[in-house]
């Protein structure tokens, strides 16, 4: 159903424009001419940065730069880079390179040459430290700390959601069972959820950092440890780049999750008792601050990536970050209900209400909404992003697509399996053991295909979307 909607909205998608491509250089590539420019001026789709004077140069044959003074992004118009030359350079060829970070904040790269006088044009200059390339976009560092990054924050907006909209409802009312089996679920619960909590921060810390280093290997041309070495690359990615703005952003609201995050656990371990049932969501008011900054820092990847860049960005930006926030709860949501179905009591109290059961039906729900929003906006994505039905298989960045609908067709399957299951269960009462095991095989599937997704988005980052 996905392909066919997909392939109906792109029969009349409008052209799409995403990753900094040149659409013109003077002198052109391969030119040659008579006399000596006075400079080299390259323009691009989008607005671009200069991280180091020496990313844009222009070199001879032999690698030595005949650039006078740093190349420039003029104040009217951030969608060129102005190099100037040395007056009256000598017939030979000459290489124009360049590595510029583009408005979505992926290091765009490329080279051409031009020749003066009457001389045959030769391979462009590629060596010496200027040609230096770091780790490529699509390379196994940057996917995987866009992967650590995902995981980190998607799986926090994850918790503070399963938190406040489903674990929440299994306890008000609270369903009376014995006082024993209430407060060992509540404590569990409890310790669970901050256990999640606490690695999670430390994932997401962990991947903003391994962002960050590996943005600025690719924006200096180093190596991943070379980068890890130069503070003051760091510095220069965080301050001069929007990339770095972003990513202030970003941290500075894991920061205030964080600050609001202990001060919770405080008042939640305040006592050895068990919470009682009206605190089991960790505090309305709270858990709506947590999730806010959660949002923001989920919502600033939207900003910074290929959404920002395509057409109509007021769109693409807020569908983008509802996207990823369904998929995060999706995610996230299996593995705490794999891990929350081996401990929940399974007694019925009275009315037949049981933790289990309630659990169980809640994510059901919202599960069911947070997939069918998944559809909807990655078609919406995916209409900002292509020209034509024929970008998903001439394309790598179509391919993903493909690959990413087909495991979301697999773990879609059983999810209405165990849609299926739960709805019985809501007419036969308490589930049994053996209908819970069965579940939670079908969450732990559904876990590891939906995290490959994840793989394949982070790969789907760094890709280039379809061009006009």
């Amino acid at each position: 159903m996905l392909a066919i909607v997909l392939g109906a909205t792109l029969a009349w998608a409008p052209a799409a424009m995403a990753h900094a491509v040149v659409e013109e250089i003077v002198p052109s590539d391969g030119a040659r001419l008579a006399q000596s420019p006075s400079e080299v001026r390259i323009t691009f789709s989008e607005t671009v940065q200069l991280l180091q004077p020496g990313d844009a140069q222009v070199v001879t044959a032999t690698g030595e730069s005949v650039t006078s003074g740093a190349a420039q992004v003029p104040p009217d118009n951030a969608r060129q880079v102005v190099i100037p030359l040395e007056p009256r350079l000598a017939p030979g060829t000459y290489t124009v390179r360049w590595r510029v970070v583009s408005a979505d904040g992926h290091i765009v790269p490329g080279a051409s040459v031009f020749a003066v006088g009457d001389v045959p044009i030769g391979q462009p200059y590629l060596g010496g430290a200027g040609g230096a390339s770091g780790p490529a976009e699509t390379s196994p560092w940057a996917v995987g700390a866009r992967w650590l990054e995902l995981v980190g924050i998607g799986g926090l907006v994850a918790l503070l959601l399963f938190r406040l909209l489903i674990w929440r409802a299994a306890w008000r009312p609270p369903p009376i069972i014995g006082g024993g089996s209430r407060d060992a679920a509540l404590a569990w619960s409890r310790d669970a959820w901050w256990i999640g909590f606490g690695v999670l921060a430390l994932v997401s810390l962990l991947g903003e950092a391994c962002v960050l280093v590996v943005k600025t290997a690719s924006a200096t041309g180093v190596g991943i440890l070379s980068a890890l070495g130069d503070p003051a690359g760091i510095v220069r990615v965080l301050a001069d780049t929007r990339f770095g703005s972003l990513l202030q952003i970003r941290t500075l609201a894991l920061f205030a999750l964080f600050a609001i995050g202990v001060w919770r656990f405080l008042a939640e371990y305040r006592t050895d008792r068990a919470p009682e049932p009206k605190d089991a969501d960790g505090g309305t008011w709270q858990g709506v601050l947590m999730l806010a900054a959660g949002l923001v820092a989920l919502g600033s990847i939207s900003a910074q990536g290929h959404a920002s860049v395509a057409r109509l960005p007021v769109l693409q930006i807020p569908v983008d970050a509802l996207h990823a926030t369904c998929a995060a709860f999706w995610v996230g949501g299996l593995v705490m209900l794999a891990i929350w179905l081996l401990r929940l009591p399974r007694v019925a109290g009275e009315g037949g209400r049981t933790v289990g059961g309630i659990v169980l039906a809640r994510f059901s729900q919202l599960a069911l909404i947070a997939v069918a929003l998944i559809v909807l906006t990655g078609v919406v994505r995916a209409f900002g992003e292509m020209n034509s039905p024929a970008d998903l298989w001439q394309t790598s960045y179509g391919w993903t697509i493909l690959v990413k609908i087909g495991l979301l067709a697999i773990a879609s399957i059983l999810a209405m399996r165990t849609r299926r299951v739960v709805t019985t269960l809501r007419r036969a009462g308490t589930p049994n053991t053996a209908t819970l095991a069965l579940i939670r095989r079908n969450a732990w599937v559904e876990i590891a295909v939906t995290l490959i997704i994840v793989m394949a988005s982070s790969l789907l980052v760094a890709q280039v979307p379809p061009l006009s």
